[in-house]
């Protein structure tokens, strides 16, 4: 998949975001910094969105909006940190369509493990979310004015977190109640999206043999079929990307 990451203000001197225990700018920064890592690192591809220099609030809005559409991605994430009277704390996720609150939901789930206050998430027309033209989110990650929250808060913690709500890596995930069959039937490989092999790192392709292999569970994405392996023996990760017109899924009784 691509996202698009948005380090929420970091564009100064209009846009700076909030001060509370620590600077949101830094805290933002820290996490989205982290978050495109992972994401990359997981085979995704990553879109900054975040402007270096604004003539205004409303033009730094603008730019991150415009370079998400530009570059078409499949998800848009604001990150921030709340601020208000030192005391209120914990987590909450801005969503507009059915499909963001979805993924909201998936992403408050894995920060809420964390210790954070389940805010919930909730309905608000803020520009970001509202003008891109894909599914979008906005996480308030937690109090930057709050001791509980920011004696709480791990940048690596909160960015790991946002990564598995993004792309169900949650190690105590539900277990599918079928079991499958990916029968291969012309050499293909294993990829981390569905882009061309040909646009993709090499080291981040596994070439797959014709034949019967067990998966554990399966979608159908983009012309591929997107397939949870047993193990990560596969390039070291469990989720992967099958073009469909090489192979054919069973499922088993």
């Amino acid at each position: 998949m691509k996202f698009g990451i948005d380090m929420g203000h970091n564009c100064p001197p209009h846009d700076t975001g909030a001060t509370g225990i620590q600077q949101e700018d830094i805290l933002t920064k820290a996490v989205g910094t982290k978050l495109i890592q992972k994401l990359k690192a997981a085979g995704h591809t990553v879109i900054d969105c975040t402007p270096t220099s604004a003539s205004s609030v409303n033009d730094s809005l603008r730019q991150r909006v415009n370079k998400a559409n530009a570059n078409n991605v499949n998800v848009f994430i604001s990150i921030h940190f709340n601020k208000f009277n030192t005391i209120a704390n914990g987590t909450e996720i801005f969503a507009i369509s059915n499909t963001s609150k979805g993924i909201a939901k998936s992403v408050l789930k894995e920060i809420v493990k964390l210790g954070f206050n389940d805010r919930k998430v909730k309905n608000a027309d803020f520009f970001v979310i509202k003008n891109t033209q894909m599914p979008a989110i906005l996480i308030e990650c937690c109090f930057c004015d709050a001791k509980v929250d920011m004696d709480r808060f791990d940048a690596e913690k909160m960015a790991e977190a946002i990564k598995d709500g993004l792309i169900g890596e949650s190690d105590d995930e539900a277990k599918p109640d079928k079991n499958y069959i990916l029968e291969v039937t012309t050499k293909t490989v294993l990829k981390p999206s569905t882009e061309q092999a040909s646009e993709l790192p090499k080291e981040s392709l596994f070439d797959l043999e014709p034949g019967s292999y067990p998966i554990l569970d399966v979608r159908f994405e983009e012309n591929h079929y997107w397939v949870k392996w047993p193990d990560k023996s596969k390039v070291n990760r469990d989720r992967h990307f099958v073009f469909a017109g090489h192979a054919k899924v069973i499922e088993k009784n």
